[in-house]
């Protein structure tokens, strides 16, 4: 079968809501289904947020990555090889990028000022693309799997 999943999941929560719904005698069972369509709307939303996920990480990583290689610039300090963006540039590479950046920061002969703020910024661009993969995971809402649908 050749569907897309965010298809796929809606027509489970229709087929829930509209077949099975109806037949349900308690207001438990209807309560837990209701959690169950709930779960499979977010799950729904969530299996179609790659490239906009991709997109905010990537421009947090990147200006992470840009911040630093300016830090480095000011300090005369050479980056390696491979720490310099490059167009085209794709998620995968800025985090190889930053992991390639963070490697050199624990061996490199540098003030010691200029790379306490160097690791700041990769900090912050980490948690910088934490946060833009955390907005895009919705938040549990108990409250459909309790509340009386009828």
């Amino acid at each position: 079968m050749n569907i897309a999943l965010p298809a796929l999941i809606e027509a489970l929560r229709c087929s829930l809501r509209d077949a099975v719904q109806p037949e349900l005698q308690s207001d438990h069972s209807r309560s837990q289904l209701a959690g169950v369509v709930d779960i499979l709307g977010k799950l729904e939303r969530m299996a179609d947020w790659i490239p906009a996920l991709e997109r905010d990480e990537q421009a947090a990583l990147d200006a992470g990555l840009d911040a630093v290689a300016g830090l480095a610039a000011a300090a005369q300090v050479s980056l390696p090889d491979g720490a310099r963006p490059v167009a085209g540039d794709t998620p995968e590479r800025s985090q190889q990028r930053i992991r390639l950046v963070t490697d050199w920061l624990f061996e490199a002969d540098i003030a010691p000022g200029v790379r306490d703020e160097m690791e700041a910024r990769l900090r912050s661009a980490l948690r910088d693309s934490l946060a833009a993969q955390r907005s895009l995971i919705p938040r549990a809402d108990f409250s459909s799997m309790t509340a009386s649908t009828n």
